[in-house]
């Protein structure tokens, strides 16, 4: 649900766009001397439902602090029965709070292991092969008031998130 890396992330991802400015482009292959074959495009993302009676779902508000990072990471992800996700996320540092994400895509829990996949970041589809896209958190904790995540890596940082009736939006 949180992600810490969203600094490192948001720098490589300026780091990108000025790459792709920069680099030499090569003009268009004309009609004739296009590939024989086309790379098939990606399998779309399918949301699979969630059990009946999972826990999981429901509208989930979590503050953190990431490692590192002067300021409070609030996240709203909402879990739906159908298998889709929205995620939101502001960052506030002092009295500026500044909009960071909004995602949707498709949720699971297999073994113990939430996983959200990111289909659509700020709007725009993603690249469904891109590990970036994908998340997994051991859950430690759900009841219906708390969600206890645990990020999946060494010393990987707890987040809790409190349950929040339908309809709640990030604070301002």
């Amino acid at each position: 649900m949180i992600r810490p890396f969203l600094p490192l992330a948001g720098a490589m991802c300026v780091g990108l766009v000025l790459a792709g400015c920069a680099a030499k482009k090569s003009p268009a292959p004309k009609q004739a001397e296009a590939p024989a074959a086309v790379a098939a495009a990606p399998e779309p993302v399918r949301c699979v439902p969630a059990r009946g009676d999972d826990p999981m779902v429901g509208t989930w508000f979590s503050v953190s602090r990431p490692r590192g990072f002067a300021g409070d990471f609030q996240a709203l992800t909402v879990l739906s029965a159908d298998g889709t996700m929205r995620y939101e996320t502001q960052m506030k540092v002092g009295r500026k709070t500044r909009p960071a994400l909004r995602e949707t895509g498709c949720w699971t829990v297999a073994d113990g292991v939430y996983t959200m996949q990111t289909t659509q970041s700020n709007g725009e589809a993603v690249d469904p092969g891109d590990p970036i896209y994908v998340n997994r958190y051991r859950v430690e904790k759900v009841d219906r008031g708390q969600l206890k995540l645990r990020e999946l890596r060494n010393n990987g940082q707890v987040l809790t998130a409190k349950r929040m009736q339908p309809g709640y939006r990030l604070p301002n």
